[in-house]
């Protein structure tokens, strides 16, 4: 996911501790770690931090594969990585969500048996990411974890596309921006002040990432006039939401010039980290899981329609609210878990830098797809909707404006999350 942290002279750095220890600070498709290489100063990638290595001297990018672990070594970590959290105990799920498709249980039950099978996998396939992202130099490791760093959403969008089921995909990426921004924020403030009275962190990184959800607002707004959300052929609509989404996908495009080749060495680690695991082991690995995405992706998305008839919940409060946490969940705990070490900028790179990164890297790339395979994708949300995405942005800049916080800024926040759910629960949207 992108992270984007700058200074006032635009450089990537946060400033931390020089006496602490270099862990590394794994979440789904990254590992935020400390460089006391700069002089008390962190890089993090827009990426993943853990992709940190030198470039080569050739223009041209690269593979370098390292040195494979010993099969021992490699099994002995894929066996910890399976057995090393709690949450992949959701994966003996997997055997009954497949069961449920075939056995044709209630939708009920099949959408919350693939939805609680799909949490570790979406773990694991961050874990796979990175370990295949160490064989590589900085710039394609840059590259592939910023491409499999959203690869649950962009699983799950494409499968709800298929399915013609626009208004979950617009709800569901909308969702996790408001979740990232509201809640996981809200969440670092909050925690991270009951251990501490005030934290400071930079505010010129948060507002960079605020600006960039500002942009992509503008993205939402220009088709509006031309005709009403539920109204997905119109040409208009089509037409302004794909331009604008090419826009949106050039800007990434040239954050990721930014990062990877015009200021590389902004990104320059001497400290040469290593794989636990084989190549080809993690490119099996990355494959396999991401199989597995797909398959229970499916039967997720397939139970939508059902679940909601059962359910007496909306489309739109599915999207909004509990898919997100497919995607996110995981995440949210290692944001939490950093702010209340006092590492703000990591936290909020984590919590705001996803919301940049699916603001101009997912929502494009759906609606580009969608454009490839003649359906209706588009960005022409309902207009409630956008008013309350631009008044959290506004929420969230004027709360963190100061560059300190506590844990009352925590709390404006979540209980700001938590009024948007009501409202969305609430909200007559037309399905379709």
């Amino acid at each position: 996911r992108v992270y984007f942290t700058s200074t006032q002279t635009s450089a990537t750095f946060i400033t931390m501790a020089p006496d602490e220890e270099s862990t590394p600070l794994t979440g789904r498709g990254r590992s935020l770690k400390r460089d006391h290489t700069k002089d008390q100063v962190g890089t993090i990638m827009l990426f993943s931090a853990k992709v940190k290595r030198k470039s080569t001297s050739s223009d041209l990018p690269t593979i370098e594969l390292k040195d494979d672990s010993s099969s021992s070594s490699t099994l002995n970590y894929m066996w910890h990585m399976l057995t090393g959290s709690y949450l992949n105990l959701l994966l003996l799920l997997m055997p009954l969500a497949y069961a449920s498709v075939k056995l044709q249980w209630s939708d009920s039950l099949i959408f919350w048996l693939n939805f609680g099978a799909m949490l570790p996998l979406a773990s694991l396939l961050g874990e796979f990411t990175e370990e295949l992202a160490l064989h590589t130099n900085q710039t394609i490791g840059g590259l592939i974890n910023a491409s499999f760093g959203n690869a649950v959403e962009i699983v799950i969008s494409i499968q709800a596309l298929l399915a013609n089921e626009i208004r979950v995909i617009q709800a569901s990426l909308i969702g996790s921006i408001f979740s990232n921004l509201l809640l996981v924020q809200g969440c670092c403030f909050f925690f991270g002040g009951l251990k501490y009275p005030q934290q400071s962190f930079n505010s010129v990184t948060l507002s960079a990432n605020t600006s960039l959800l500002m942009l992509s607002s503008l993205a939402f707004i220009l088709p509006t006039p031309y005709a009403a959300y539920t109204d997905t052929t119109n040409e208009e609509v089509l037409s302004t939401s794909r331009i604008t989404s090419i826009f949106l996908l050039l800007m990434y495009i040239l954050l990721l010039v930014f990062q990877l080749k015009t200021h590389a060495f902004l990104l320059e680690d001497d400290n040469d980290e290593k794989p636990n695991i084989s190549f080809w082991a993690a490119i099996i690995g990355l494959v396999s899981v991401t199989v597995l995405v797909s398959i229970f992706s499916e039967y997720l998305v397939s139970s939508i329609d059902g679940f909601v008839e059962g359910s007496d919940i909306s489309k739109t409060f599915v999207g909004l609210i509990i898919l997100p946490i497919v995607g996110n969940g995981v995440e949210h705990i290692t944001a939490v878990t950093v702010a209340r070490k006092d590492k703000m900028d990591l936290a909020l790179g984590i919590a705001v830098g996803s919301c940049a990164q699916i603001a101009l890297f997912v929502m494009p790339v759906v609606v580009i797809i969608g454009w490839m395979c003649d359906i209706n994708m588009n960005l022409n949300y309902p207009s409630y909707e956008i008013e309350i995405y631009i008044l959290a942005i506004l929420i969230s800049m004027t709360s963190t404006s100061s560059g300190t916080t506590n844990w009352l800024g925590g709390a404006l926040l979540i209980v700001t999350y938590i009024m948007l759910a009501v409202g969305f629960y609430f909200e007559d949207v037309e399905d379709f």
